[in-house]
């Protein structure tokens, strides 16, 4: 072929293959891309293990912290309780020891009260007694505080004839108030003016409840007077609000005083204590009895204008009960002298056992006197007994063990139990349940009440059969 001049030459096309060098290239990159990520992967493991150790390590501490936490809580939880347990059983202690002493003292001056005695001699007499029931009461204040702030006062739901009960209470203090030239009245309206307003309620604690509010008007009012007004009314099907009400003409209250009225360990102020006595606790335990019992204890008072106390509480209906009739002082007395009854009296304290000698002298009693339990226990397998009063806190063996033997003997050989009345300065709710629960058939508190002892002898006494 000729080529001609004006011809171009083309050059032959090249192929659309890569070229060896460019596949070297393409695969020294992969090579450097795979490296970097296997590179950045290992890192990535190693972060992740690393984190993971720290979780570990962070779980394990945090696992050491809640189990030291939880053994120094469960420390915190056993002191606690030990502490709680310690102060229970310190005024148990408190009370007895306190108690022992007071019962020397208020039962000697009542034996002291049946003797012929000057007019002076009787109003010292008269001090007397009402300055050891003022320490018994303070006593008493002080333990049911403290069974509130624990959570372990007890209350009962009783048929109560509501009515009748604030009428007993009321005659306990119209010689009080007659006596310091006071007129005394009181008003009962809704359910209260029917004879026989029958709910249940704790009798004992809203009887505690009345007579604070009773004493209280009379110690702060010298002049006028003191009204009582009850009423019940229903708050549904089911209950009912009971509202007492004390109304008084005496010193009244500020509104700065009033603030602190129910606070414990509170009084009106400094002069209060100075001019009328007292520890501040009555109040705020009435008002958290009242509010235990679903109500209320609430005060309105002015300065020079007396003052009124309203006590609510939250009962329900009752039907009438036949109540057991306690024996009177002189059906009492008939029964102390129908026979030569053979007591045993175990008591290792000489002061109560000269209490309990002048309180028993006026009957003719075959009484055998012991100092332990254990001669207790002897004395009841050996001798023919009728009843037996027994002290709680006795050397070697006490009371309630020296019972519960008693008893064992009773049952081994079959005799009639013989009535144990306990008669201890341990006077808690709790205690005396556990003598009841122990065998023991009644309880009389020290200090020793006379007509409370032959009342509760005199009841045991009543259901022997005429020969044991």
């Amino acid at each position: 072929m000729t080529l001609q001049p004006d011809t171009p030459i083309v050059a032959a096309s090249a192929s659309d293959e890569p070229s060896y060098q460019d596949l070297l290239a393409a695969l020294e990159r992969e090579r450097t891309w795979r490296l970097d990520l296997q590179d950045k992967l290992e890192k990535k493991v190693l972060s992740l293990r690393q984190a993971n150790g720290s979780l570990v390590a962070l779980a394990r501490q945090v696992d050491r912290m809640v189990r030291e936490r939880t053994e120094d809580l469960a420390r915190e939880r056993a002191a606690a309780h030990a502490e709680n347990a310690a102060k229970t059983q310190f005024l148990a202690t408190m009370s007895h020891e306190i108690r022992t002493p007071l019962n020397g003292i208020l039962g000697m001056a009542s034996v002291l009260a049946e003797t012929s005695l000057a007019e002076d001699q009787i109003q010292i007499l008269d001090v007397l007694r009402d300055s050891g029931r003022l320490l018994l009461n303070i006593v008493d204040d002080v333990l049911d505080l403290t069974k509130i702030e624990e959570g372990k006062l007890e209350l009962e739901r009783l048929p109560t004839d509501i009515a009748a009960l604030m009428e007993t209470v009321c005659r306990q203090f119209e010689p009080r108030i007659t006596a310091k030239g006071l007129s005394f009245t009181k008003l009962c309206g809704g359910g209260l003016s029917l004879k026989g307003a029958w709910v249940h309620i704790d009798p004992t604690r809203f009887q505690q409840v009345l007579t604070n509010l009773l004493s209280n008007a009379i110690k702060f009012t010298e002049h006028g007077a003191i009204a009582l007004s009850a009423h019940l009314k229903a708050e549904t099907e089911e209950s009912l609000i009971l509202t007492v009400s004390v109304r008084d003409t005496g010193i009244g209250l500020t509104a700065q005083q009033l603030g602190r009225l129910f606070q414990p360990y509170m009084q009106a102020d400094a002069s209060v204590h100075r001019n009328h006595g007292g520890t501040g606790l009555g109040l705020a335990i009435a008002r958290q009895i009242c509010q235990r019992m679903g109500g209320d204890l609430t005060c309105s008072s002015a300065a020079g204008a007396g003052s009124e106390f309203t006590a609510t509480f939250r009962v329900t209906r009752s039907d009438p009960v036949v109540e057991k009739t306690d024996l009177g002082e002189a059906d009492g007395h008939a029964i102390l002298s129908a026979r030569r009854w053979r007591i045993l009296v175990a008591e290792d304290n000489r002061t109560n056992r000269m209490v309990l000698h002048h309180m028993l002298k006026g009957f003719d009693l075959d009484v055998t006197w012991v100092e332990q339990g254990e001669e207790a226990v002897a004395a009841c397998d050996r001798l023919p007994l009728d009843l037996v009063l027994m002290d709680v806190n006795m050397p070697v063996l006490d009371g309630v063990s020296a019972t519960a033997r008693i008893r064992e003997q009773e049952a081994a050989s079959g005799r009639l139990a013989v009535p144990i009345i306990a008669v201890s300065a341990n006077a808690l709710e709790h205690q005396v349940r556990s003598y009841l629960e122990r065998g023991m058939t009644d309880h009389v508190a020290k200090p020793i009440r006379k007509q409370r002892l032959l009342q509760v002898m005199a009841q045991a006494l009543s259901v022997l059969p005429d020969v044991r």
